[in-house]
C-alpha cells in the first residue's frame, strides 16, 4: 500500500510540472506577441477593441491627406485665384439616350456579283482601307468566261483595225493614181512611180485598161497618118477611131469602178472596225456588270499586236473585290476556300470619320423639337467622363411612332479620333425652352482626382486649400454646372488648381524606406 501511494504522488507531481510548463510557454508567447505589436505596429494589447466594437483606424489605414498648405514662395508662383460659385440662368436640359450608328450613305456591304471561291483574303477586321484597295480575291467561272469573250473581241478589233488601215492606204494610192492616168503619163513611168505603193487588185485592172487605151490611141494616130498619105483607105482609119473610143470608154469605166470599189472597201473596213469596237465595249461592260473593271481610261486602246502566249497563260478566272471608298472594315465573314454567292456579305465597310447619333424623343419632351432645327446638340458617353462631343442636327421625324409614342432624332458628328464606336450608347443633352438657376464655377476650377471631379476650397487665410469632390453637370460658356458638393457664394480656386493637385499627389506619395 505504501508503494502504491508513493507512485500516485509521483504521478501527481509530474502532472503539476507539465501544467506549469504549458503555462510558462503561453506566457512567453503572449509577451512575444505584445512586444511584436508594440515594436512593429505601434499597438498594444490594451488598445484592442472589445468584442462587437470597431477598431480605430491606424495611421496606415487612414484616408490620404485632402489639404494642401503652400509656403509663401509657392503660393505666389502658383498664381492662385479664387472666385465664388454663382447661380446663373441656363436653359433646362433634357437628357435623351442615344446610340452611335454608321452614316448610311457611307456604309456598304461588299458582296460578290457572281458566284466564286475565295482564293485569298487581304484585310482583317477593324482595318482601315483606301479606295480601290484589294479586300479579297476570288476564282469565278463567270468572270473567266466574260474575260475570254473580251479577249476574243479585242482580237477581232485588232484584226479589223489592221484591215482598215490597209484599205485606207489602198484607197489613198488609187486616188493619187487616177489624176496621173488622166494626164496620160506613160504606163512605164507609172509602174515605177507606184511600184512600192499598195493598190490591191486595182493595179492590174487600171494599168491594163490604160495600156489598152494607149495602144488604141497609137493605132488611131498611125491609121490617120496612113489615110492622110493615101496609103490606106478610110476604113482602117474609121476602125482605129472607134477602137480608140471603145478603149477610152473602157478606161473611164475602169477608173470609176476602181474609185468606187476602193471607197466601198474602205467603208466596209470602217464598219468592221466599228462593229469590232462595239463588241469590245460590250464585253467590257459585261465585265463591269460582274464587278471587274478592265476597260481602263480607254477600253478601245488595243495593243498593236496581241500576244497569243500572254493569252494562253493569263489567269482569267481571278475576280478582285476592292474597297469602294476609304473606310474601316466593320465586319468580315470571308475565309479561304469559302464558296461565295451574290447574296453573301463578305465585308461591311463604313467611313467612320463621321457617325450618326440616333435617339427617340418621348412625347413629353416634344417642346424641345422646334429649337433643334439646324442646331448643335451635346453628347456625353460613359466611356469618356468629363468630355463633351457636339453633333449637328440633321432632322427629326415628322411621324410619331404609334407603339412607342416617340419621334426619331438624327444628328451627325465628326469622329476623327475614332472614339465613338458603332453601337455605343451616349446621352444627348438638349436645351428646353424653360430655364433654371444653376450653380456654376469656372471650368478651370474642376480637376480630376481619383477619377472623380473635385475643386479646392481655400481657408480664411488663403494658404491652406481643401480638396472637395463634386458632381458636375453641363458646360456652357467656359463655366461648369455643379450638381452637388458646393453652395452658392462658396469660394473655389479657379486659377492654380492644377498646381494644388500636383502638390496633393506628392504629399500622398508613400515615403521610401
Amino acid at each position: 500500500m505504501r508503494v502504491a501511494f508513493s507512485q500516485r504522488r509521483r504521478f501527481s507531481l509530474s502532472l503539476l510540472l507539465s501544467a506549469l510548463g504549458v503555462a510558462a510557454l503561453g506566457l512567453v508567447l503572449l509577451v512575444a506577441n505584445v512586444t511584436h505589436d508594440s515594436l512593429f505596429h505601434s499597438t498594444s494589447l490594451l488598445a484592442a477593441p472589445a468584442p462587437g466594437q470597431v477598431a480605430t483606424p491606424t495611421a496606415e489605414t487612414k484616408n490620404p491627406a485632402s489639404t494642401v498648405t503652400l509656403p509663401e514662395g509657392k503660393l505666389k508662383a502658383a498664381g492662385i485665384r479664387v472666385e465664388p460659385a454663382r447661380l446663373v440662368e441656363l436653359p433646362s436640359e433634357v437628357l435623351v439616350a442615344g446610340m452611335i450608328e454608321a452614316n448610311p450613305n457611307r456604309r456598304v456591304e461588299v458582296r460578290p456579283r457572281v458566284p466564286g471561291i475565295v482564293r485569298e483574303v487581304h484585310v482583317s477586321p477593324s482595318q482601315q482601307v483606301q479606295k480601290g484597295e484589294l479586300l479579297a480575291t476570288l476564282d469565278s467561272v463567270d468572270v473567266g468566261q466574260a474575260r475570254l469573250n473580251l479577249r476574243a473581241r479585242q482580237l477581232d478589233l485588232s484584226i479589223a483595225q489592221t484591215e482598215d488601215e490597209w484599205k485606207t492606204e489602198v484607197a489613198a494610192h488609187v486616188a493619187s493614181l487616177i489624176p496621173e492616168l488622166r494626164k496620160a503619163t506613160p504606163a512605164s513611168v507609172l509602174e515605177k512611180q507606184f511600184a512600192d505603193k499598195p493598190l490591191g487588185a486595182h493595179r492590174a485592172e487600171l494599168l491594163a485598161a490604160y495600156a489598152d487605151l494607149e495602144i488604141a490611141m497609137h493605132e488611131q494616130t498611125k491609121q490617120t497618118e496612113l489615110s492622110d498619105e493615101g496609103i490606106v483607105g478610110e476604113h482602117p482609119k474609121f476602125v482605129a477611131l472607134h477602137a480608140r473610143e471603145a478603149a477610152q470608154a473602157k478606161f473611164e469605166a475602169a477608173l470609176e469602178q476602181v474609185r468606187y470599189d476602193a471607197a466601198q472597201q474602205k467603208r466596209i473596213a470602217d464598219q468592221q472596225v466599228r462593229r469590232a469596237q462595239a463588241g469590245v465595249i460590250d464585253a467590257v461592260k459585261r465585265l463591269e456588270i460582274l464587278g471587274v473593271n478592265e476597260g481602263g481610261a480607254d477600253p478601245l486602246a488595243i495593243p498593236g499586236e496581241i500576244s497569243m502566249k500572254a493569252l494562253a497563260t493569263e489567269d482569267v478566272t481571278i475576280y478582285p473585290l476592292t474597297a469602294p471608298f476609304d473606310g474601316t472594315i466593320v465586319t468580315m465573314s470571308a475565309v479561304y476556300s469559302q464558296r461565295a454567292e451574290p447574296t453573301d456579305v463578305l465585308f461591311t465597310l463604313a467611313d467612320l470619320t463621321t457617325v450618326r447619333v440616333v435617339a427617340n424623343i418621348p412625347e413629353s419632351d416634344f417642346a424641345v423639337l422646334p429649337a433643334l432645327k439646324d442646331a448643335t446638340v451635346r453628347l456625353t458617353a460613359a466611356a469618356y467622363p468629363g468630355r463633351t462631343f457636339t453633333a449637328r442636327m440633321l432632322y427629326t421625324g415628322a411621324i410619331v411612332d404609334p407603339t412607342t409614342r416617340r419621334v426619331r432624332l438624327v444628328a451627325e458628328t465628326a469622329n476623327p479620333e475614332g472614339l465613338l464606336r458603332l453601337g455605343m450608347f451616349v446621352q444627348i443633352r438638349l436645351d428646353s425652352p424653360a430655364t433654371e438657376r444653376v450653380l456654376t464655377v469656372a471650368s478651370s476650377a474642376v480637376v480630376e482626382v481619383d477619377g472623380r471631379p473635385a475643386v479646392f476650397i481655400p481657408d480664411s487665410a488663403g494658404r491652406t486649400f481643401t480638396l472637395r469632390h463634386v458632381i458636375t453637370g453641363r458646360e456652357a460658356a467656359g463655366s461648369l454646372a455643379i450638381a452637388s458638393g458646393l453652395t452658392s457664394g462658396e469660394q473655389v480656386v479657379v486659377d492654380g488648381a492644377f498646381t494644388l493637385k500636383s502638390e496633393l499627389i506628392l504629399k500622398n506619395q508613400p515615403e521610401e524606406d
